[in-house]
């Protein structure tokens, strides 16, 4: 990566500045003994982390880092518990539980998230990214953050912030090198409209099937691929069952981080900043860890005899070009302003870099 780690993150947090800065209404039954949150306390809080993937990935490290920062710099007033591996239930159990304030503060899937902030299903546009680089500018766009941000309050979550663990690419027993190659290919994929969408498009067979049931899916031959990022891919083994695994990069693969609304508004301004600072901290460990181990990663599975391959631009090409129809089916599902901010901003980066490369040629 060109830039530095601490660079990527300060990036990633800066748009969400001044929301993690917000806060208004609310109160937790702990703060209302207490009042409403002011400057400064000295009572204690307890954060409840759901981590729903192993201690091995980026998410686990986002989050312990963010308890160690939060933990020594509130002067042990504020405890967080984590909880990997799903413990405290799936994605949607768990956002649900955190709108009923039973727990704390976790980062999922944006496609899970979708389901309550609607407007997330804008970062399921297919084929939207040429590379990570381009996928991080528009996360961080100043103005698509603050309105999704909006979207989230809207929801009853505080929006902390995106991040990626890179791209989802496809595994499967099929060589797959072109668009034609998908024809028929069933393979399993999220329970996301969008995303069946895009593979019907492309002329695959997607089947929804729940991530625990997965691998032994792939073992029995019940789906010949799937789909997702590479961390993901080596931590579950799904590599273990296929013989290729195709760089399609067709999404990003992104989470969103969210606390209790109301948690976040009880907080005295003091240890509201830590939580904000915390968090800006752990994307620092975080993307350290994640751009580390995507090269160890794809190398674990090359090792392996799986094949990798990587698709030309004209493969690719024609693939979005065969999706475009899943860009009108979002259009109407999100708000005008956050499918406009999103899609201004990706066109912005790509003006810019091919503004570069022109330069670059001239030179």
């Amino acid at each position: 990566m060109k830039r530095t780690h601490r660079a990527i993150a300060a990036l990633l947090s800066l748009a969400t500045a001044t929301s993690l800065l917000a806060g208004c209404g609310g109160s937790t039954s702990s703060q209302a003994a207490s009042g409403a949150s002011g400057t400064s306390s000295t009572g204690s809080y307890t954060i409840s982390l759901a981590v729903q993937a192993a201690e091995s990935t980026g998410q686990y490290v986002l989050a312990a880092s963010f308890k160690d920062y939060v933990e020594t710099n509130s002067d042990g007033q504020i405890t967080v518990n984590l909880y990997p591996n799903s413990q405290l239930g799936g994605d949607r159990e768990v956002l649900e539980t955190i709108q009923n304030d039973e727990i704390t503060m976790v980062g999922t899937s944006t496609s899970a998230q979708a389901n309550f902030v609607q407007d997330l299903f804008v970062l399921d546009l297919p084929f939207a990214f040429h590379d990570v680089d381009a996928m991080r500018y528009t996360l961080a766009d100043e103005n698509f953050v603050d309105l999704i941000s909006q979207a989230y309050d809207n929801a009853g979550y505080h929006f902390m912030g995106f991040t990626d663990t890179y791209f989802r690419v496809t595994t499967s027993n099929r060589a797959i090198n072109s668009a034609a190659d998908l024809k028929g290919l069933t393979i399993r994929t999220m329970e996301n409209k969008f995303h069946l969408a895009m593979w019907e498009a492309l002329g695959a067979n997607p089947t929804p099937l729940a991530f625990n049931e997965l691998y032994t899916a792939l073992q029995q031959g019940t789906v010949e691929a799937e789909e997702n990022p590479v961390e993901l891919i080596v931590s579950q083994k799904f590599y273990e069952q296929q013989d290729y695994m195709i760089l399609t990069n067709h999404l990003g693969h992104t989470m969103g981080w969210v606390i209790s609304q109301n948690f976040y508004n009880s907080l005295p301004d003091d240890l509201r900043s830590v939580v904000d600072e915390g968090y800006a901290e752990a994307l620092v460990d975080y993307y350290a860890y994640v751009d580390e181990n995507e090269e160890l990663n794809r190398q674990t599975v090359a090792d392996s005899g799986t094949e990798i391959i990587e698709l030309s631009s004209e493969a690719l090409d024609e693939m979005a070009s065969l999706t475009s129809g899943v860009y009108d089916m979002i259009e109407e599902e999100v708000s005008p302003e956050i499918y406009k901010a999103y899609t201004d901003s990706i066109a912005a980066y790509k003006a810019s870099s091919e503004s570069t490369s022109q330069a670059d040629s001239a030179a």
